[in-house]
């Protein structure tokens, strides 16, 4: 295995996810290149079996709205559904990426799907459904 500092760094092309919150920031860093999200597996990222916990999986999976450009120009789109099938363990060191791809986009909700890749084999598929934010005034409850 190579030395922690070169194990850090993204592939070549990747950078930093722009504007991102703090806690994207202590559960990252992540980052893009194109419509492409990953993350390096670190070891705040390890469960007690000394993979990937799935949870942080999940949340990487949440992430992928910034690839398809869910939120970017009126704020945060909510999450509505999102489900994903853990189909291999990602290791400590590991560098995870995925390619959203928008499966339906419609006036008020965007639907997408990506498979999670480390070094080309998929170790998770994942789906989900993001609400758009109208740009009009809220209406009253």
């Amino acid at each position: 295995m190579a030395p922690a500092a070169d194990t850090d760094l993204p592939p070549v092309g990747f950078a930093p996810l722009a504007n991102a919150t703090e806690g994207e920031l202590f559960n990252g860093p992540f980052y893009i290149r194109g419509g492409t999200l990953g993350f390096r597996c670190k070891p705040r990222h390890i469960n007690a079996n000394g993979t990937c916990h799935g949870g942080h999986l999940a949340l990487f999976a949440d992430m992928l709205g910034y690839g398809i450009g869910v939120g970017t120009a009126s704020g945060a789109a909510p999450t509505v559904m999102l489900a994903i099938d853990f189909l291999a363990p990602v290791r400590l060191g590991d560098w995870v990426e995925a390619t959203p791809e928008i499966t339906r986009d419609s006036r008020s909700l965007t639907f997408f799907h990506a498979l999670m890749r480390v070094d080309g084999t998929v170790v998770a598929r994942c789906n989900g459904i993001y609400k758009k934010r109208s740009s009009g005034p809220r209406a009253a409850s």
